[in-house]
């Protein structure tokens, strides 16, 4: 019996999809975390170096190999490519244990460029795993089960993101001096997570007879095509980049932020507040799904942009106002929440709308866009960082040369200079050491060569000490003395407040531009919270509706609730003719603000110059590739009204059954009929949808 997708979230092979992808997540992050701490630990790469370099090496496979990863899910069973790429992660781990055991073990400085190729290695691996994961989602689960799927598959991904992150810094603070325990650790959870994979069934590949590109990028571009073309997929793309553009940045912020403590937070302490983000992920994403009602809502997305905004005020704010880093913590795990309801609308939607042959190819294009996205965070990171410096908003504080001499020794604690000895060119000797928690020694790197920096100076170089003072805390710097004269320091303890402003000014940008994308975006969250609770849409055959051209839905509702419920179950932007309804006639301002956005026209029986007008918008909207809406299509008048309609613009037409018009019900129906042929009559259209509704599937009525 061929493999049929399964009708509830206990299937074996969700659960092993859900195990192996918790695990995948949690070494792809304790890795990242472990390995960023490794590196500065042992002084292969600065603290703003680990922090820029980190997204760098995780999403460059993304870029490089992220069409190869699209043919590989579509070509082959994308089962096959889960257990592959599962098994390929123990191969990864023992590296990252042979890196770790090379540098605490063997004093190898190599083995931290070991550990950092691992994190490159993590990003091909999550490159191929990715895109058989969302695309196999659609294979596995049943329509009606896609955003409940998605937000408990979004949920555990995000918990899987908070205990690796937080556990790589915890390891690497516990196992300072013996990280190839960490090693250990993480090929332990790779093993786990191979069996896990075997939990899911074979599924049958997309498009067994696709051919190997012969242009690497060739099919990028195809698929870049196909996703301009369809406003449901366009709009789900520059969702899903942005959302990797918030994570990249906020992490990027904390660490500044954790770094411009006094003292520094520790590793342990970093990955814990780095993770709360991700905490609140894992709480919103389930709701979301839940929220969902079955279908793809749309709607969350404008309250999860909204909720961003406001909790990146608040985190922004509680910077300054509130203590022990409670407002901080609150405002994260927040961001996290809301994101949680902006982007499984958005993986939902991406899932839903591929082409069946193409899903996974598809996710990889996204995957690749999304790049552009942990891109633009660095550029914007490292802009408003600069920006801050030019503008004053980090204070300059000059340093002042105290000695210049060879360095005789320099001593390290927990991975970080702790005191050192210059001897000036007399013979006279003068010892810096960090006393306590209110003065930090800092060291510059020697120099560039082969595009690596060389670790630190070493005793008989020559080096220049500077000396600043910032809140209290005494700064005394090394520097090699060929570098030429100490540049300025820069008070940076309240860029990261900047930073997040920076971030809700970004997320405020994003949600106008997703709005100009879906203008009746704001409206669908209306709708979805007018229903809550009394009105729940089951959709069916929503992929009827085709994702570009011009479509004529042709519906029997008639009220404009339920014109607003067909509205709220489609994935592009619908323009509505209205009918005059005296029993639900709202007050003209009301009416303004809650029908204006799909408003093309409302009809009054007898008003034939307010119809003619319904026709000319009507034809207008459809020749600009739009989708109309025209009601009870089994009353005569409307019925002419259609077939008006389509004689002055053709357009595909799509019968949609909804019963919401039979009075206050607690569950409302809406199904799209397969699409028809431009020109077909309004009476063949009304006659599909009574066979529409005379089918309750069992998804309509369980």
């Amino acid at each position: 019996m061929p493999f049929q997708p399964a009708s509830n979230l206990r299937s074996r092979t969700f659960v092993g999809l859900l195990l192996s992808q918790f695990l995948a997540a949690f070494n792809d992050q304790a890795i990242h975390a472990a390995g960023m701490f490794f590196a500065i630990n042992q002084q292969a790469l600065t603290e703003a170096e680990a922090i820029s370099l980190m997204p760098i090496l995780f999403y460059l496979p993304w870029v490089l190999f992220g069409t190869v990863a699209g043919y590989f899910a579509d070509r082959f069973s994308k089962q096959r490519s889960l257990v592959f790429w599962k098994a390929a992660e123990i191969g990864i781990t023992l590296v990252a244990f042979a890196g770790f055991y090379m540098g605490s073990e063997l004093n190898n400085p190599n083995g931290a460029l070991v550990v950092l190729g691992t994190v490159f290695l993590m990003g091909t691996h999550s490159t191929f795993f990715v895109p058989a994961k969302y695309g196999v989602m659609p294979e596995i689960l049943k329509p009606q089960l896609l955003s409940k799927g998605n937000g408990l598959l979004e949920s555990l991904s995000f918990l899987a993101v908070i205990l690796g992150t937080v556990s790589g810094g915890v390891l690497s603070y516990v196992f300072k001096g013996d990280e190839y325990i960490i090693g250990l650790i993480l090929v332990g959870f790779a093993v786990v997570g191979a069996f896990a994979s075997l939990l899911i069934e074979n599924v049958p590949a997309a498009d067994p007879s696709r051919r190997f590109p012969r242009s690497i990028y060739g099919p990028l571009v195809g698929n870049l095509r196909t996703m301009i073309r369809s406003r449901p997929l366009g709009l789900a793309v520059l969702g899903i980049a942005f959302f990797t553009f918030v994570v990249v940045f906020m992490r990027a912020s904390v660490y500044m932020l954790g770094e411009s403590q006094i003292p520094r937070w520790t590793e342990q302490e970093t990955s814990i507040i780095v993770g709360m983000t991700a905490l609140g992920i894992g709480l919103g994403s389930p709701l979301a799904g839940n929220l969902s009602g079955g279908k793809v809502e749309v709607g969350l997305i404008p309250l999860g942009g909204v909720g961003m905004i406001l909790a990146t005020f608040l985190a922004a704010a509680a910077l300054d106002w509130l203590p022990n880093l409670v407002g901080l913590v609150a405002g994260l795990i927040l961001i996290g929440f809301f994101t949680g309801f902006y982007i499984v609308p958005m993986f939902t939607l991406l899932q839903h709308r591929a082409p069946k042959a193409s899903k996974g190819d598809l996710v990889a294009t996204n995957n690749f866009i999304s790049v552009t996205g942990a891109i633009a965070a660095t550029v914007v990171f490292f802009g408003l960082d600069k920006a801050a410096e030019r503008f004053h908003f980090a204070e300059p504080v000059e340093q002042r040369l105290v000695a210049t001499g060879r360095l005789v020794a320099l001593r390290y604690e927990d991975g970080r200079p702790r005191a050192f000895e210059v001897e000036d060119a007399a013979g006279g000797r003068r010892e810096f050491a960090a006393t306590d928690k209110y003065h930090v020694i800092h060291f510059a790197k020697k120099e560039w060569k082969f595009g690596l920096k060389m670790s630190s100076p070493e005793p008989g170089d020559e080096v220049d000490v500077g000396t600043y003072a910032i809140d209290k805390v005494t700064y005394t710097t090394g520097r090699p003395h060929a570098a030429g004269p100490l540049p300025p320091a820069y008070n940076k303890s309240h860029v990261p407040r900047y930073l997040f402003l920076g971030a809700a000014a970004i997320t405020l940008f994003t949600l106008l531009l997703l709005r100009l994308r879906l203008p009746d975006l704001f409206l669908r969250s209306v709708v979805w919270r007018r229903s809550l609770g009394r009105r729940r849409l089951k959709v069916e055959g929503v992929a009827n509706l085709p994702s570009d051209g011009p479509v004529l839905l042709l519906t029997n509702c008639r009220r404009a609730q339920s014109c607003l419920e067909v509205l709220a179950a489609t994935d592009r932007h619908t323009r509505i003719v209205f009918v005059e309804d005296p029993k639900e006639a709202l007050p003209p301002l009301a009416r303004w603000l809650f029908l204006r956005p799909a408003r093309l026209a409302v009809l009054t029986p007898g008003d034939e110059q307010g119809k003619e007008r319904a026709l000319t918008r009507a034809a207008r909207a459809l020749t600009r590739d739009k989708v109309v809406l025209v009601p009870g299509i089994d009353d005569p008048a409307l019925a002419r009204f259609a077939e008006e309609v389509q004689r002055r613009a053709k357009a595909v037409v799509v019968p949609v059954f909804c019963d919401g018009d039979a009075g206050e019900m607690r569950r409302v129906r809406v199904a799209f009929g397969e699409a028809l042929e431009a020109g077909t009559s309004p009476e063949a259209a009304a006659a599909a949808i009574r066979r529409i509704g005379a089918d309750q599937p069992e998804a309509a009525v369980r």
